[in-house]
């Protein structure tokens, strides 16, 4: 796979994301199905965060979040996380976030793809060789960059699977 082939991978599940937030309402991206099923909105913030992470670790100046000082806006609690992400938050936490409004959280999302967009424009293919740490553990970019292709895509598969038990069209891929 190319550079460019995997920025513009990464560039169709930014849009189905996005897709996700101009089709859901504000009750739906809150929505519990159950105890320890975080909301859609959750989903769809993880996926902003670590594209605004992913995005700085490439090059961008700073995280939409950290300039935009989203946490505190958003009254967000000090701890969310490994890396700031919802990554391996208790399910009682990640349910408890006070996900913002349809469209201050597409805002985000909107934003924070974007930035990692560009930052994958200036990636070439020699540079998906060399090994990095950004993942956790020392692997190829383009390695570490596939596994969170990956992350956001099982995200949207989940957010897809919670609007079809809501009783919404499940998929926004097609």
């Amino acid at each position: 796979m190319t550079a460019q082939q995997l920025a513009a991978r990464f560039a169709l599940t930014h849009e189905f994301l996005l897709k996700v937030a101009d089709t859901s309402t504000d009750d739906d991206l809150r929505w519990l199905a159950g105890p320890t099923s975080p909301p859609i909105g959750f989903h769809l913030w993880h996926c902003a965060r670590w594209a605004d992470r992913w995005a700085e670790a490439l090059g961008a100046p700073q995280q939409v979040w950290t300039r935009d000082r989203l946490a505190d806006a958003w009254h967000f609690p000090a701890a969310l996380g490994a890396g700031d992400t919802g990554m391996e938050m208790p399910d009682d936490a990640a349910i408890a976030l006070p996900i913002p409004d349809r469209a201050a959280l597409r805002t985000y999302m909107a934003a924070a793809f974007a930035e990692l967009e560009r930052a994958l424009g200036g990636v070439d293919d020699a540079r998906l060789l060399e090994v990095d740490g950004l993942a956790g553990e020392d692997a190829p970019l383009g390695e570490s960059l596939l596994r969170q292709l990956s992350h956001a895509n099982r995200h949207l598969g989940m957010v897809e699977a919670l609007r079809g038990v809501r009783g919404g069209r499940g998929t926004v891929t097609i």
